[in-house]
């Protein structure tokens, strides 16, 4: 598997990058990949089958399934490659478990989310974690993830924050900062600096956690 490396790109970029690198994977045209990226303006992203709704704040919507999700504080990845005959809650679980070793290193102990059913009376990601997703002890998520599948390829998104604003936040969405604050965390909130969080990140691709992916 190729890893792509980091980018920064605007909302539409991204999710047109994402898109074009799943199709392009099933069609035979690139081999597997892996990439992390920011955001180069604050957004929200909304599922594949989700109505569009107004907000103060540019609107994407993904490629992949799930609930809206605000963008700008996070670090996002993105991986497309071969089903290879696995079922996706194999795929989340060996993702996620990899995930909840970098975590490990920094003494933070993650619970992975085993519910499979999505919660459809919710508009947004963080209110529920579902299957294959990451959250502290408490309860709150630390690492959000969706999925679309094709015939023979999968891509599968995720996203952690870095830091939260939840009063901006609050504004955005109409959520109530105390009620953000009980359903998300950041990274900052866990006493973890994002440049050695990204260093252990690139490290687990070094040396192949995630199952093949190594740097070209």
């Amino acid at each position: 598997m190729k890893f792509l490396g980091f980018e920064k790109l605007s909302p539409e970029e991204n999710m047109k990058r994402d898109e074009e690198l799943l199709f392009s994977l099933e069609e035979g045209k690139i081999e597997p990949c892996f990439r992390i990226y920011e955001w180069s303006e604050l957004c929200i992203s909304i599922g594949k089958n989700q109505k569009m709704k107004k907000f103060p704040v540019k609107v994407v919507r993904r490629p992949t399934g799930g609930g809206a999700l605000i963008h700008g504080w996070d670090i996002s990845f993105c991986i497309v490659d071969y089903k290879r005959k696995q079922n996706l809650w194999k795929i989340y679980k060996r993702i996620s478990e990899n995930f909840v070793k970098i975590f490990e290193y920094f003494g933070i102990e993650l619970e992975f989310e085993r519910n499979k059913s999505y919660r459809l009376d919710t508009y947004y990601c963080f209110f529920f974690p579902t299957f294959g997703e990451l959250k502290t002890k408490s309860g709150r998520k630390i690492v959000s993830m969706a999925m679309r599948e094709l015939k023979e390829t999968f891509l599968l998104h995720g996203s952690i924050y870095i830091t939260f604003d939840y009063k901006r936040a609050e504004s955005i969405l109409g959520i109530d900062e105390c009620e953000l604050k009980r359903r998300i965390t950041s990274l900052q909130e866990l006493g973890i600096e994002k440049k050695d969080f990204m260093q252990r990140l690139y490290l687990a691709i070094m040396i192949l956690n995630f199952k093949g992916v190594k740097i070209k």
